[in-house]
């Protein structure tokens, strides 16, 4: 499976979150980012600007990739495209200007970043949730 497309790493959104991570309980901070994550995905599939469905490979190339702990940091995250799909393809349509044809109304450019603008601290509010229910 290939390792590219697009992923999020937690750490990018709030400064705070990072040492929250990395001395809370690792396993509920794993946790939560997966969670975070689904939910990310379903933002991303669902609210405008939609992942791209044309023929539905993109969108139905979508996943959450499991949480890792490394050396006191943890990551998860949502990826497009892999090894049955266009890894290029994914990136350029993400990229792509608001212009551009889209197939299905709804979908456009940025379809994973503007959740996590968007979303930020709901998404950090899910990990703070799971680590709390863990103490």
């Amino acid at each position: 499976m290939s390792k590219s497309g697009f992923s999020m790493d937690f750490k990018d959104f709030d400064k705070k979150s990072a040492r929250i991570i990395e001395h809370a309980y690792p396993e509920a901070s794993a946790k939560g980012l997966r969670l975070a994550s689904q939910e990310l995905k379903l933002d991303a599939d669902n609210e405008p600007p939609k992942t791209p469905l044309k023929e539905g490979r993109l969108k139905g190339s979508g996943r959450v990739i499991p949480p890792e702990i490394k050396k006191g940091k943890i990551s998860s995250g949502v990826a497009y495209g892999g090894v049955k799909f266009d890894v290029v393809y994914a990136a350029r349509l993400h990229e792509m200007e608001k212009k551009a044809p889209w197939t299905e109304p709804g979908s456009g450019p940025k379809f994973l970043e503007s959740k996590m603008v968007r979303h930020m601290k709901k998404y950090m509010a899910i990990v703070a949730a799971v680590i709390r229910r863990a103490k």
